[in-house]
């Protein structure tokens, strides 16, 4: 009888051993942009790429990037120009993160001074990197699809960045990451006319959050 009940516990251990425990999912990385020198200059291995034909003009700087974690980082309209996160740069101009990925920044043309602005008190990341590879661009205006259920797109993750798949939220929400653990989570699923039914969102948890920081000297 002795015998059979060490057979039974080694096997209950073993057991134990080939199934490991449940593990956490990584902590979210928080990573701050430094994009920009305090000459105006690209730092840091981000790089200005040459406009496609004219410099794009700006007419509104009033307010801060919605990523901002420092002063004097701008959100620029219009849309079109891609201008939601920006740094002042040579005189009547700034340079404006594409994406942290290939690291490019393009210049857009201002008239007139560059009013101070502060960060918004829960900045929301300007890319996020998903736990399966995806990667994510904050929405900068632009005619996106919609759900049935009410999910509007707040991050293009589809082929350059466009809205399908997105990140989701409700307009209810105040923001569309989940910060409440150290591993933030998204909704992410697809987009379509205004009444397209889809199955419910896919929670994601968030690898890397981008956020844009100060100027440094250099």
């Amino acid at each position: 009888m002795k015998a059979v009940q060490v057979i039974v516990t080694a096997i209950a251990v073993l057991a134990l051993t080939a199934c490991p425990a449940h593990a956490d999912p990584p902590t979210t990385q928080q990573i701050t942009a430094v994009a920009v020198g305090s000459q105006g200059q690209a730092v840091n291995g981000y790089h200005e790429t040459p406009p496609d034909g004219a410099v794009p003009a700006v007419s509104d700087c009033s307010t801060p990037s919605p990523s901002a974690v420092v002063a004097d980082v701008y959100a620029c309209s219009p849309s079109a120009a891609d201008a939601s996160t920006c740094w002042p740069s040579t005189p009547g101009s700034l340079l404006c993160v594409d994406n942290p990925w290939d690291m490019r920044l393009h210049r857009v043309a201002y008239q007139g001074q560059l009013p101070p602005v502060q960060p918004t008190a829960s900045p929301d990341p300007f890319a996020l990197l998903l736990d399966d590879g995806t990667r994510c661009l904050l929405r900068n205006g632009g005619s996106w699809g919609g759900r049935d259920d009410g999910f509007a797109g707040a991050y293009g993750c589809g082929k350059d960045f466009g809205s399908n798949p997105a990140v989701l939220c409700l307009p209810s929400q105040q923001s569309c990451i989940d910060r409440s653990g150290a591993a933030w989570t998204v909704k992410v699923g697809p987009l379509g006319a205004p009444d397209a039914h889809f199955p419910p969102p896919q929670t994601r948890t968030v690898s890397e959050a981008w956020f844009a920081g100060d100027r440094i000297p250099g």
